[in-house]
């Protein structure tokens, strides 16, 4: 039953997604997906105020512990109050959504009108999927950017399209490193395994476009235009 694992690489999504919790230091934080609860787990002890939507009852169980609320429900039937949250983060999930841009539009109802989006998703133009597809390949894998669970493909480029068309201005964009301990996972405290994820984080610098796993979005709402100017 557990699809996802949690990993302690500083470039990994939801290490990078922590620390900009921790530097936003809103409360509360909606935790939109939040599977078993990761962040939840990784927030422990900084006395921050988070709920979760997760729509998998047995994932929702797990996640419990860690959340202040946890409505093991989708989006539309949470009942979450409006204007709630000044912090919403969607990791890793709205590429599992039938369409991501009405439920950005809904979760902005839920969130503060200066609210802060921190928003993770998949980048199909990394190098590994460029040479499947010039192999002549386009697998349905287990996880990862070509999960048989995604219902959406995005470029860093198309994926800032999508949040626009929500309403959200992209601010900041970090690149995430391919999850090496997924692969090596009882290398992690050796040599070579630090030097692979050292040679990771360089190569994230000199082209984010072709290494970066996963693209870490932070966006606000766009500026509602005001009466006067709808009606001139």
């Amino acid at each position: 039953m557990l699809h996802y694992r949690l990993h302690h690489d500083p470039k990994s999504s939801h290490q990078q997604i922590v620390w900009l919790l921790n530097h936003l230091n809103h409360d509360p934080v909606l935790d939109v997906g939040a599977a078993q609860g990761f962040l939840g787990q990784l927030m422990q002890g900084t006395g921050r105020v988070i709920d979760a939507v997760e729509p998998n009852e047995y994932w929702a169980e797990r996640a419990r512990p860690y959340y202040r609320h946890v409505f093991a429900s989708t989006i539309e039937q949470a009942h979450l109050a409006s204007a709630t949250y000044p912090v919403v983060v969607c990791a890793d999930v709205l590429e599992h959504t039938a369409d991501p841009v009405t439920v950005l539009k809904q979760l902005r109802e839920v969130a503060t009108a200066d609210a802060v989006f921190v928003i993770s998703l998949p980048n199909v133009t990394h190098v590994a999927v460029r040479l499947l597809l010039l192999a002549g390949q386009f697998p349905q894998m287990e996880r990862g950017i070509l999960d048989r669970t995604h219902l959406h493909f995005w470029t860093r480029a198309t994926a800032t399209a999508m949040l626009r068309e929500a309403g959200l201005r992209v601010e900041r964009v970090r690149p995430t490193g391919f999850p090496l301990d997924e692969l090596w996972q009882q290398g992690a405290d050796t040599l070579p395994f630090r030097l692979l994820m050292r040679l990771q984080h360089l190569l994230l610098l000199a082209a984010p476009t072709l290494f970066a796993w996963q693209w870490v979005f932070v966006a606000r709402p766009l500026a509602q235009p005001c009466a006067h100017s709808r009606s001139t």
